[in-house]
């Protein structure tokens, strides 16, 4: 039988990449439409997500309270119930070729506003192993990218979350 962690989530990306040997991410013409999308929901066990960047209650007080991103924000439990959360910060952040970055910063007085950066913008929380492969089936379907974000030990090489990315 098939362990799974409790939150066990798959999220798709931000932003296109202009290569045509990345894969498929939110905003490009190959996106997956809503029916799409719809069609997915109904083959998993549990609603789709939208993640959101942890720092975002920060500033928008209707997405959570910030006092408990205040208070979790360095804790890696925490960060792992968190479904737009990294383990490490600055995986969380997209840095364009250009150079610029987008991100959400725990720190609201710098006057960046609060962006998705790497965080993905749909989810699956899936719960049992059909779950995963309805995921699978979907991303390799859209050319989307698969990678994996736990809840566990990140000295493991094989983790059990699962998230579509925004790089190739």
């Amino acid at each position: 039988m098939f362990l799974l962690t409790p939150l066990l989530t798959i999220a798709l990306s931000l932003t296109s990449v202009s290569s045509r040997n990345c894969r498929c991410t939110s905003g490009s013409g190959c996106w997956p439409s809503d029916s799409e999308f719809k069609t997915l929901a109904s083959k998993v066990s549990h609603p789709l997500i939208h993640p959101v960047p942890p720092a975002t209650p920060c500033y928008d007080s209707a997405a959570g309270n910030c006092n408990d991103v205040l208070a979790g924000w360095s804790n890696s439990v925490w960060r792992s119930d968190q479904p737009g959360a990294a383990e490490f910060l600055n995986y969380e952040a997209y840095t364009f070729p250009n150079g610029t970055i987008q991100g959400c910063y725990l720190n609201t007085t710098l006057g960046i506003p609060c962006r998705q950066g790497s965080v993905s913008v749909v989810g699956v929380d899936a719960r049992t192993p059909e779950d995963i492969q309805e995921a699978v089936r979907f991303a390799r379907k859209h050319n989307l990218r698969l990678v994996i974000k736990n809840t566990g030990c990140v000295n493991l090489p094989l983790f059990t979350q699962f998230i579509f990315s925004r790089a190739n």
